[in-house]
């Protein structure tokens, strides 16, 4: 099953269906917002073969501009169960979320939305690209991940701060 509640951390085996469950989203991106988006991405954990994952697909929305975001009708986003998360402040970043569940606040889909190109947009892709092409590092990055998971169950922000040191390390192998 896709979805976590709010500061949950689970994590579940590698599903093949992650890849399918993406391109369904990036389709409905793209009738939605898709004149203002150069490029959709598959990213995180669910787009890195083998590994556990929390199952929330995350995805990558590149536009040319962070202003282009402001042209996102978030209307139609809303009817699409996808909304933006104003407070989610990250320089060079605006962030969504679909819900399947608004008030237990069961999240399904990440969007991050960046400039396409930009540090954030190579960060991403070439740490996803690494961990595929690398798998005793995948391996590595998820029993780091399945620690931490046992460590901070209902702590999002300590969970992804711990592992902001071996994403380091991977983009430094990366070239980055």
């Amino acid at each position: 099953m896709l979805g976590l509640n709010k500061d949950v951390i689970a994590l579940t085996p590698y599903r093949e269906e992650y890849k399918k469950l993406f391109v369904q989203e990036k389709k409905l991106l793209e009738s939605l917002i898709g004149e203002h988006v150069v490029d959709i991405q598959h990213i995180g954990s669910t787009a890195i073969k083998g590994i556990a994952a929390k199952p929330i697909i995350d995805v990558m929305i590149g536009v040319r501009s962070m202003d282009d975001v402001k042209q996102f009708d978030k209307y139609r986003l809303k009817d699409a169960d996808i909304y933006h998360l104003g407070r989610v402040e990250i320089e060079g970043k605006a962030v969504f979320a679909k819900f399947s569940d608004l008030e237990e606040l069961t999240k399904t889909h990440v969007y991050h939305v960046v400039e396409y190109g930009g540090d954030w947009w190579k960060q991403h892709t070439h740490f996803r690209d690494y961990l595929n092409e690398h798998r005793d590092i995948a391996q590595k990055y998820e029993a780091l991940k399945q620690e931490l998971a046992l460590k901070y169950p209902d702590n999002e922000r300590k969970y992804t701060d711990a592992k902001k040191a071996c994403v380091d390390e991977v983009l430094e192998l990366a070239g980055l």
